[in-house]
C-alpha cells in the first residue's frame, strides 16, 4: 500500500504536472475556446477539465494509491447526519454572495432574484460538470492526499491555496501580471475552505459540487 499517513509517492510531481498542463491550457490553449461558437464553449471547457483533472486524478488513485477512485475522490454518498450542517453553511455563504453580487452590480435583491428566475436554472445545470471536475480534483484527490499527511485543517488550507493558484495562469495571460490578477484571491480561498469543510464533514464531494455550482451561478447571473 502507498497510502500511509505520509501520503502517496509521486503525488507532488503529479500535481505539478497537472498545474503546468493547466497553465498551458488556460493561457495559449484558451485561444481555441475563443475560436469556438459561444454556444459550445461551456461544454468544451467542462470536457477539458474532466479530461485534464478528473481522469488523471482517478488514474492516480487506482494505480498509485491502489484505491478505488470512488473512495479517493470522495464520490460516495454523503453522510446523512452531516447534511444539515452542510446545508446551513451553504445557505449562509450563498446569502452573503447574493448580497455582495447585488451590491457590486448596484441592483436590488429583487432584481437579482428575477435574473435567477430567468437564467439561474440553466446556468446552474450548465455549470455542474465544471464544478464536479474541480471538486473531484481539489476536494477529492488533493484534499484526501494532504489529509493523509497533515490532518484536515492544514490540508484544507493548502488545497485551497492550490485551488486559488490554478486560477492565475488564465488571468495573467488575459490581463497581464499585476495586482488585479490576485484581487479575488481572498474570496476564492474562502469558497475553497468552505467547500473543503463541507466535503470533510459529509465524506463526499457531491454537496460541494452543488454548493460550487450554485456559487458560480450567483456570481455570474447578472
Amino acid at each position: 500500500m502507498t497510502t500511509e499517513t505520509r501520503g502517496s509517492r509521486g503525488f507532488w510531481p503529479m500535481l505539478a504536472a497537472l498545474w503546468l498542463v493547466w497553465a498551458a491550457r488556460a493561457s495559449v490553449g484558451f485561444r481555441l475556446d475563443l475560436a469556438l461558437d459561444p454556444a459550445h464553449r461551456l461544454a468544451y471547457s467542462s470536457g477539458i477539465k474532466v479530461a485534464l483533472w478528473v481522469l488523471p486524478a482517478a488514474a492516480f488513485a487506482w494505480w498509485v494509491r491502489r484505491e478505488s477512485p470512488v473512495r479517493a475522490l470522495r464520490l460516495g454518498r454523503p453522510a446523512p447526519r452531516a447534511l444539515p450542517l452542510a446545508l446551513a453553511l451553504t445557505v449562509v455563504y450563498l446569502a452573503g454572495v447574493a448580497f455582495d453580487v447585488a451590491r457590486k452590480h448596484a441592483v436590488t435583491m429583487v432584481d437579482l432574484g428575477a435574473a435567477l428566475a430567468q437564467r439561474g436554472a440553466a446556468q446552474f445545470a450548465g455549470g455542474l460538470p465544471s464544478a464536479f471536475a474541480e471538486e473531484a480534483l481539489f476536494r477529492g484527490l488533493v484534499l484526501t492526499e494532504l489529509t493523509d499527511r497533515w490532518g484536515f485543517w492544514p490540508a484544507n488550507a493548502v488545497s485551497g491555496a492550490i485551488f486559488v493558484s490554478m486560477h492565475w495562469p488564465h488571468r495573467i495571460w488575459r490581463d497581464g501580471l499585476g495586482p488585479a490578477v490576485f484581487a479575488d484571491a481572498a474570496p476564492l480561498l474562502a469558497i475553497a475552505l468552505a467547500l473543503g469543510f463541507v466535503t470533510w464533514r459529509t465524506g463526499s464531494i457531491w454537496p460541494a459540487v452543488v454548493f460550487h455550482a450554485a456559487n458560480n451561478t450567483l456570481s455570474g447571473v447578472l
